[in-house]
């Protein structure tokens, strides 16, 4: 008789839940080990190379009487997919025109563009930032852990502005191609806004 009631204790026995978190919590960090060494997990990017970067965004139609806004060597914020870069970053490069619209000329053989009437105040701008510890991984160039496309939404923040743009280059700071790049800008900048 008492072998039975033991048997029959044993078999009633239910497992403690304490043991049963510890068994799935273990189960996982090995799962979880495994996939980072097969490379299937975010913790193994390779970083390629560190170092500094300029970052070039555009912002279109600003519609401001100040059009020395972004000022050369002052700290800007920058958030990229709502997340906030700190510390802010270095404006290098600022150029400005006046909103352009075009048209057909009068023999409709080409397009003619001039400075737009119905807005005086709204202003194009070409605005770089520099960041000096950027890495470049197989994915593209990260900013303190945001990575960086050419084609993303961005905000730059300072105390006078916030406004949205869309980043249309990712370069070398002080290259001799972007420097000609930028020299051709500025002619075009200085052309357009004199009219």
């Amino acid at each position: 008789m008492a072998i039975q009631e033991t048997e029959t204790r044993v078999s009633k026995r239910k497992i403690n839940p304490f043991d049963a978190a510890l068994i799935v919590v273990i189960l996982l960090a090995v799962l979880g080990f495994g996939l980072a060494k097969k490379g299937h997990a975010g913790v193994d990017k390779q970083i390629s190379e560190s170092g500094s970067i300029a970052v070039d965004i555009f912002f279109v139609g600003i519609k401001t009487l100040d059009v020395d806004l972004f000022k050369v060597g002052e700290p800007s914020s920058l958030t990229i997919r709502n997340q906030p870069v700190t510390p802010p970053m270095k404006i290098t490069k600022a150029l400005h025109w006046a909103k352009q619209v075009s048209f057909l000329s009068a023999d409709g053989k080409k397009a003619v563009s001039m400075n737009d009437p119905a807005n005086p105040i709204a202003y194009d701008f070409l605005v770089t930032v520099q960041e000096d510890a950027a890495e470049h991984s197989k994915d593209g160039w990260v900013i303190r852990g945001n990575k960086i496309k050419v084609g993303n939404q961005v905000e730059l923040e300072s105390e006078k502005y916030r406004v949205q743009g869309v980043v249309v280059d990712i370069h070398k700071p002080d290259t001799k191609d972007n420097a000609a790049r930028l020299k051709g800008l500025e002619a075009e900048s200085a052309k357009t806004s004199s009219k």
